[in-house]
This record gives structure tokens, sequence and C-alpha cells, in this order.
């Protein structure tokens, strides 16, 4: 340019030609060579001094680089790989790592073989001298409450055990962000962090963390504050598992939600805590209003199913509800089943008690027709049951009944015979399990017991006790399925027993490897001289079943039955034994198992399907 300057106007005037000229042609020459040359996105690096685990972050960290294309953008390389490389080892505690890209003027060239060659000296790891948490005087003493959640207090304990260790990023991180969750979650709706920081002291290797927070008051329970729909309040307050001015829990209002939507009277329901929405007198007693929004069922509800299985061949449901007959929850429905060996009809009016989940009266009208193997009868009920549910996971529920029940029935070639019995009787179940479309942990018990009387309205006197239970439990790939069932009928005419009443044993969830029913205490036919099935006084069946999952949706499984029904317990074993497969499907588990039945007179071969949880 000082030449420039010095020279005439007309040099001038073309020498400032030229430039312009040049500059545009390097420009254009800049445009071709970006278009031409392709961005390499780097798939393999030369990374040097450190560890596979560390390498393999590494790599992650370096994946969304792109290759350089001219002298300014490999400058910024440089400092982009360092950033990322530096943020990669920083996870693993390396704070003092020097970093250095070997040949960088190489990569220029876009050959697309050339590797990028990182060379990294770690240092030392980084480890935590002090841990500092300032707090104020009321959230010491919020400490110390007996209401004050063991999560938090179990977070600021493992946080205070880092020091005299390798500061770990990831655990550093994911305490600060579980202390502010579960802060919100417990009530401590004015929670602040207000400083969380990590000084670190490069010459040292060491660092110091130091926080300040402060928790406030723990909030209450407000009133509930209905939006929306409000019918059916009463009920929504029954089955509210905290009481107004309880210490605040997200767990509980979730459980709230929960059961507003399993009593079957809403078609949505929820319950919110809404602190935005708190008076100034709220806030300042600490009380959280909960806001629940509901949405009725229509007046009438239809649901239809088709199912099959080895036992019932195919099968049809059809379920109608009114679930809403009065306010107080009163509710009338329907239930049509039909299958080839089984078909039935009930009518049922439930009144809610203290409980509409499980707590109720239950009055039931039912018919029923069955068609097995050398069994054939009607049966028609009338019966009032009394449900105390259960409050906690682990107790029981428990059910007064008294059923009155007429029965025709015709059990192998005996003439029709009727009994009619007014049977009162008492049950108790438990049900828990994780999981409602699949189960990977659960069991199931129950015991029942009846009695009729030939002094109350019944044709004998008898007393019928059974008792059944399944264990599904899993540990990683591996599930267990324990099931054992057993019974006992003791009668002053055993004849006049209904068959639907007496024990059977074989099928899809009893001994497999047998068709449903076919095993039971038998006579011969004088005429056929074959063997009759009669029914049995006693049953006792066990299993074992063992499933491995083999794939993402697959299991495959083993099973050993065994099982009795006869007129002396355990007389006359049989067993099964067999393979079969579990497909996980997006309807339920589908279940097909190939069985090998053994008694004392043959071998029988079964195949046997359903499709279901299995608890």
């Amino acid at each position: 340019m000082s030449v420039i300057l010095y020279c005439s106007d007309k040099v001038k005037e073309f020498d400032i030609l030229a430039l312009v000229i040049n500059r545009l042609f390097v420009r254009i020459f800049v445009v071709i060579c970006c278009c031409l040359l392709p961005l390499h996105v780097y798939g393999e690096w030369l990374i040097k001094g450190v560890d596979a685990d560390i390498e393999s972050n590494i790599r992650l960290h370096l994946s969304e680089l792109t290759l350089p294309t001219n002298d300014f953008e490999l400058a910024q390389f440089d400092t982009k790989v360092k950033s990322k490389v530096n943020t990669a080892v920083r996870a693993f505690s390396y704070y003092e790592a020097t970093i250095e890209l070997l040949e960088l003027d190489s990569l220029l060239l876009g050959n697309s073989e050339q590797k990028a060659t990182v060379q990294i000296s770690l240092g030392r790891q980084l480890v935590v001298d002090n841990v500092t948490l300032n707090m104020d005087e009321a959230s010491l003493k919020a400490l110390s409450l007996a209401h004050f959640p063991l999560q938090i207090k179990s977070l600021l304990d493992e946080l205070r055990a880092m020091r005299g260790k390798v500061f770990n990023h990831g655990d550093y991180e994911r305490i600060k962000s579980s202390v502010r969750s579960f802060a919100l979650i417990f009530g401590y709706f004015d929670f602040e962090l207000s400083e969380h920081k990590v000084a670190v002291r490069s010459k040292t290797s060491q660092a110091s963390i130091i926080w300040t927070l402060q928790f406030g008051q723990r909030y209450r329970f407000g009133e509930l504050q209905f939006i929306g729909d409000k019918k059916g309040i009463e009920l929504v307050n029954s089955v509210r598992p905290f009481s107004t001015g309880d210490f605040f829990n997200q767990q509980l209002l979730g459980n709230f939600t929960q059961a507003m939507r399993q009593t079957g009277y809403y078609e949505s329901a929820l319950a919110r805590a809404n602190i935005d929405a708190a008076s100034d007198i709220q806030k300042s007693a600490h009380l959280v209003p909960i806001e629940v929004l509901l949405k009725t069922k229509p007046r009438d509800t239809y649901q239809f199913g088709v199912g099959a299985s080895t036992d019932s061949g195919p099968r049809l449901t059809f379920n109608w509800e009114r679930p809403w007959v009065n306010l107080r929850g009163h509710t009338l429905s329907s239930e049509l089943y039909l299958s080839a060996p089984r078909k039935s009809a009930a009518l049922a009016y439930q009144i809610p008690m203290a409980n509409p989940l499980n707590d109720f009266l239950n009055i039931q009208l039912g018919f029923q027709q069955l068609n097995e193997d050398q069994r054939e009868s009607d049966t028609f009920s009338l019966a009032l049951q009394r449900q105390f549910g259960a409050v906690e996971e682990n107790e029981w529920n428990k059910i007064a009944f008294i059923r009155y029940e007429y029965e025709r029935f015709t059990q192998g070639i005996d003439i029709e015979q009727s009994t009619q019995l007014l049977l009162p009787g008492v049950s108790f179940n438990r049900v828990r399990k994780r999981g409602d479309l699949f189960v990977n942990w659960g069991d199931r018990q129950q015991i029942k017991i009846e009695a009729a009387s030939q002094d109350l309205l019944s044709d004998i006197d008898l007393v019928r006790v059974t008792a059944q239970t399944k264990w599904i439990r899993s540990f990683d790939k591996h599930r267990f399925i324990l099931r054992a069932d057993a019974g006992a009928i003791f009668a002053s005419d055993f004849e006049q027993v209904p068959s639907s009443l007496r024990f059977f044993a074989g099928g899809d969830n009893s001994v497999r490897g047998f068709q449903l029913n076919t095993i039971s205490a038998s006579r011969i036919d004088e005429l056929t001289n074959q063997p009759e099935l009669i029914g049995a006084k006693f049953l006792s069946v066990a299993s074992t079943e063992y499933a491995y999952q083999v794939a993402e949706a697959w299991r495959a499984a083993f099973f050993v039955d065994a099982g009795s029904a006869s007129d002396a317990l355990g007389e006359d074993l049989v067993y099964g034994v067999g393979s079969g497969a579990h497909w996980l499907s997006p309807v339920g588990t589908v279940r097909l198992y190939i069985a090998r039945g053994f008694n004392e007179e043959e071998k029988t071969w079964r195949l046997h399907f359903s499709i279901g949880p299995g608890l």
C-alpha cells in the first residue's frame, strides 16, 4: 500500500482495479473449493494415552466434529477438539489433562483416510478435600425433625462422604438434581440452592464443594378444590390417602389420582398441588391447596372381549355397567360369558361402604351352564356378599357371604339330579403385584370356607374348604412360577354334592398334559367297561415353572406339574412335564406349551395355549 500511495493516479487506479479483481477471484475459488471438498465427519480417531472407558467417552464427544476446510477453521478445530476432550476426561475427574492434536496441516488435504491423532496426558485425578454446606438456622433445625425426609438426609450425607475421594462429576450432578427433586416431592416449595460450586485448585488437584441452601418450612396438604365435575365428592374423599394438615407428599397425591381412577366412576381424574394458587393466608400457614379435576363416566358403558385357550376354546365376553345409579355411587352391572364348555350370565348390584375400591356390599344373581366331558350342569344362584377391604398391601381382603344355589346336574352316566344349598361362608384373599400387562413380581393367595346344613334350607350337610396360592418372582432374565391348589369336601351324602362343587384336575391352570377336568375319582362303567368320572372329595395340585428370557419379547419355559383329585388326599397322583414359549405381545403375555401327561392308564400329549398376565 505504501508504494501505491506514492504512485501517480493512473497507477493507483490500475492497482486498485487489480486488487478488486484479485479478491473477487480468490472468493470464487474458495467457494468452488468448498463445494468440491466434502465435509468429513470423523468416524475414526487415533486417541493415545487413555484407557478404553475414557477413550469411548472421548469418541462420543468428538463424534459431532467435522473436517476443517481452511486455515481459519483449522485454528478453531484445534480449540474445539481440546474443549471436547477436556469435557470427556473431566467426567473421570481429570482436570489437569494436557491435550495435543498432531499433524493439523495434513487434515486440510481432505483425505478421507487421514486419521486425527489426539495425544493426551491425563495428569492427576481431582480429589475433594472439603465439603461445605451453608444453611440458615431454620434449615438446620428442619434436618433434626422427625418428619424430615430420609431421602434428602441420605443425599446430603452422600455429598459429605465425597470428602477425601476422587471427585465424580456424574454423582455430584445426580445428588444436586435429586435434592431439588425431593424437596418438591416432599413439599419444600420454598427450597433454594442459591450457591452450588466446585472450586478447583489445579496446582494441588484438589477441589472444594460449596453449597448454600435453605429448605424453608415443609408445606402441608390444604383443602380439596374441585374443578369441573363435582359429582361424587363423598366418594372421592373416601379414597383420599391423606387428611388436610398432613405433611405434603407427592407420592400420596399420585396414589390419590390412581385411587380415583380405580373406583370406576370417572372417565378421567387428576389431583394436583397448586402452590401458585395458594392465597397469602394459605402460604403463611404453609398449606397447599389440592385441585381435583374430574370427568364422570357416561350413563352406561359397554365392553366386548374375545379370547381363546385350550381349556375353553374360543370365548366371548360382554359387560354392561351403569356406574351411577345414584349419587351415593351404587353400581349396576351385568356380565355374559360364552364358550363351548361354559356359559354364564350374571347381574350384580354393588353398594360402596367406607371405601368403594375394596369395601362394599354386593348382591348378585347368576346362571351358569357347564358342558364338559362326563359332566353337565345348570346352576342358578343368588348371593349376598360383604367385602371388608385391606388397607395395606400386605393385608388380606376379608369377604363374608351367603349364597343360595340350585343345581341340576348329570355326572358320568348317572341320572340327572338336583340339589339346593344355602351356603354361608368366608374367604380371605390377597393379591400383590408389580405391573398389570406384564407381571414380573407378584403373588396371590386365597382361602375359602363354605358350609351348608339340612336344618337351613339345604338338601345335605356340607363343608367345603379350598386354598390356592401362586408366586411369580423374576431375577434378571430368570423367572420362577410356583403354584399350588388344595381342597376338601365333607358331606353327609356325597352323591348329592353338585358336580360344580366337586374336585377335578387337568387343564391350563392345573396339571398340564391333560384335558380340562379329566382327572378325578372314577368308577368303571358296567356297560362300556370304561372309567367314569364322578368327581372327588379331595384336591391337591402343585406346579413349578422356570422361564428364561431369550430375546426382548420372548421367554423359553420348562415346567413340572403334579396333582390328584381323589377320595383320599394325595392318592393316584398324575404328572405333567413340558416346555413352551412366552411371547410378550402388545395385548399381554401369550403362553404356548407342549406337555406330556403321565398316569397309570396312559401317557398323553397336549398343547396348552393362553393369554393374560398369568397371576
